[in-house]
């Protein structure tokens, strides 16, 4: 066989070169794989920016979210304030109590906020948010609490006011008593409105120490005590209330008929002295003749 020239065995291995060369790439590409590589990588590198953005926006999300669940709560805080302020029937001591438990948690939760707001990645930002209300149940407990402690304060004050009248009409049945008059009526009725007065003192100073005493991270407890708290409310205190309105009520007709047995009768009958004048003679005029 001939040999080709050197001339034209160097061209075709240099064409062969260049063939490969252009070639290669290509088929190391689309044959081997390595495009797919390329492409999944690509992929993998465009989800993996997607998903940085989705959990920054998701981040920002939960801290605005998480900033209007505090700020609401807040603004509910100091709207408890201002009535605990602004509530005449409570005392200075129990204004006081309430103010700095208030006052407390709106510290809370503003501690709370600039901690969010400093979170950098999902997992710890949810655990945060959550504490907003595991942490804080300002409308489950906190305002319920606050409303119980209102109202009972405000039935103790009239208690009070009640049982200040009790020795005035202690004083008037001894009265009765010691001018022989019948009071067996008015002390049973007054001794039963001391009873029902000791009764309704006695279960609203144990419902207001329960009530104090309940913690605003302690739903489940908070509720089974406001729930026997408005039981108490309901069944005794009102049912004593009734019924010293109705002592009060038979009371009235028996004292009226006391004072109206008091009272001076006039006489029948009224002795009239009557004074006869007799008449002057009559003096005739002498006539001269």
């Amino acid at each position: 066989m001939k040999k080709l020239p050197y001339n034209i065995t160097a061209a075709f291995a240099i064409s062969g070169v260049i063939l490969m060369q252009s070639v290669i790439p290509t088929f190391a590409a689309n044959t081997l794989g390595g495009q797919r590589i390329v492409n999944a990588v690509d992929k993998m590198q465009s989800q993996a920016s997607k998903s940085a953005d989705r959990q920054a926006n998701s981040l920002q999300n939960i801290i605005k979210h998480s900033d209007t669940l505090i700020t609401n709560r807040v603004n509910t805080l100091n709207k408890l304030l201002s009535k605990i302020q602004d509530d005449k029937k409570l005392s200075d001591t129990e204004k006081s109590s309430l103010t700095s438990e208030v006052q407390s948690q709106i510290s809370g939760l503003n501690t709370l906020k600039t901690k969010i707001d400093a979170d950098t990645d999902v997992t710890t930002a949810r655990a945060d948010e959550k504490q907003i209300i595991t942490n804080y149940y300002v409308y489950a407990v906190f305002e319920p609490k606050v409303r119980l402690l209102v109202i009972i304060n405000n039935l103790q004050t009239v208690t009070t006011n009640i049982q200040a009248l009790v020795p005035q009409l202690q004083n008037l049945i001894n009265t009765y008593k010691s001018q022989g008059k019948d009071v067996t009526q008015l002390q049973t009725l007054l001794d039963d409105i001391s009873s029902q007065l000791q009764t309704i003192n006695t279960t609203l100073s144990k419902d207001s120490s329960s009530v104090q005493d309940v913690s605003v991270s302690s739903k489940d407890t908070a509720k089974t005590t406001f729930t026997q708290v408005r039981q108490d409310l309901a069944q005794i205190v009102r049912t004593g209330f009734a019924k010293i309105k109705s002592d009060f009520a038979q009371m009235r007709p028996l004292f009226k008929d006391i004072i109206k047995a008091n009272k001076p009768t006039a006489s029948g009958s009224a002795t009239q002295t009557t004074t006869t004048t007799s008449p002057s003679p009559e003096v005739s005029p002498t006539v001269s003749q």
